[in-house]
C-alpha cells in the first residue's frame, strides 16, 4: 500500500471518527447493560468472542496481545461502519465502510466481496449460512490452516448455542427492523506473529419482524440474503489507529465484548 494511499485511509479514519464522536451517546444509548448472569469479562484469554454484532473464533497459539487486537479493530470497525450507514438501502456501503476502515488500522485484503447469497436448500438458519461463508473464504486460504479454520468456525458456533447470554447480546447488537446483520470470523497467528482472518458477513432482509437472529429456522423464500467474504492479514509492526479505536470503545466495552470457550 502506498504512503498516498495511508494518508487516505487514515483521512477516512479520522473523518469517521469525528462523525462516530457524535453520535456515540445514541449508540450508547442503544446499547443494554450486561446482565448478571453473564460470562465472564472478556480478558483476551478464551478462544471465542462476540465483538458486538460479530463472533469470532481463534486457533490455538494466538496470544492475548493478536486477540485485542482483532478484537479492537474488528470491533470499531463494525460499529462505526453500522453507526455511519444505518439504513438498509445503505448496506453495501455499509460493508465497503467497513472494510476501508479495516485498512485504515493496518490489516491488508487478499480478497473481499459482497453479493447476493443463493440458498442451496429450501430451509435454513443463519448461523448455518454464515459458516456457509466463512468455509468458503477459509477454503481459499493457503497451506494447512484451511481446515483447521473450518473446524474452528463450527465449534465457535456450536458452542455458542450453549451461551443463551451471548447470543442475546450478539442479536441485540444484530437485529434490525425486518432483518438482521451479522458477521462470523475465525483468526490464526503464525510463526512469526502475523494474523490471518476469514470473515463472514450476512446480512437479510425478512418480510416479517424476527428479533432471533441466529439458531431459527428461515424459509429461503421468505429472505433475502447477502454475502460478504474477506480475508485479511495483519502483524502487530503494520497496526494503525488502535489507540483510538480503544478509546471510542472505552465506554462501551463491557456491553460489547463477552468471551466463551468452544471446547
Amino acid at each position: 500500500m502506498s504512503n498516498v494511499n495511508k494518508e487516505e485511509l487514515s483521512a477516512y479514519f479520522d473523518q469517521c471518527l469525528g462523525e462516530c464522536r457524535n453520535k456515540l451517546k445514541l449508540a450508547a444509548a442503544q446499547i443494554q447493560p450486561r446482565s448478571a448472569k453473564a460470562l465472564p469479562i472478556d480478558r483476551d484469554e478464551l478462544n471465542a468472542a462476540i465483538m458486538a454484532s460479530a463472533v469470532v473464533g481463534f486457533l490455538d497459539g494466538m496470544s492475548r496481545r493478536n486477540k485485542r487486537i482483532v478484537k479492537n479493530t474488528y470491533a470499531y470497525c463494525d460499529i462505526a461502519s453500522r453507526v455511519l450507514f444505518p439504513a438498509k438501502a445503505q448496506k453495501v456501503s455499509r460493508y465497503e465502510c467497513f472494510k476501508k476502515l479495516m485498512f485504515a488500522t493496518g490489516w491488508t485484503e487478499y480478497h473481499g466481496a459482497f453479493t447476493r447469497y443463493k440458498s442451496t436448500t429450501a430451509k435454513l438458519t443463519m448461523d448455518n449460512v454464515a459458516l456457509d461463508i466463512v468455509h468458503s473464504v477459509a477454503g481459499g486460504i493457503a497451506g494447512s490452516a484451511a481446515n483447521a479454520l473450518k473446524i474452528v468456525a463450527d465449534k465457535t458456533i456450536e458452542a455458542l448455542k450453549k451461551q443463551p447470554e451471548a447470543i442475546k447480546l450478539l442479536e441485540h447488537h444484530a437485529a434490525e427492523a425486518y432483518g438482521a446483520n451479522f458477521g462470523v470470523s475465525v483468526c490464526k497467528q503464525d510463526e512469526e506473529g502475523e494474523v490471518t482472518m476469514a470473515v463472514g458477513a450476512v446480512h437479510y432482509d425478512a418480510s416479517v419482524n424476527n428479533t432471533k437472529v441466529l439458531f431459527v429456522e428461515w424459509d429461503s423464500s421468505s429472505v433475502d440474503i447477502y454475502q460478504g467474504k474477506a480475508h485479511f492479514a495483519l502483524h502487530e509492526e503494520d497496526l494503525r489507529k488502535e489507540a483510538e479505536c480503544i478509546k471510542y470503545l472505552d465506554d462501551l466495552r463491557e456491553t460489547i465484548f463477552m468471551e466463551y470457550s468452544p471446547v
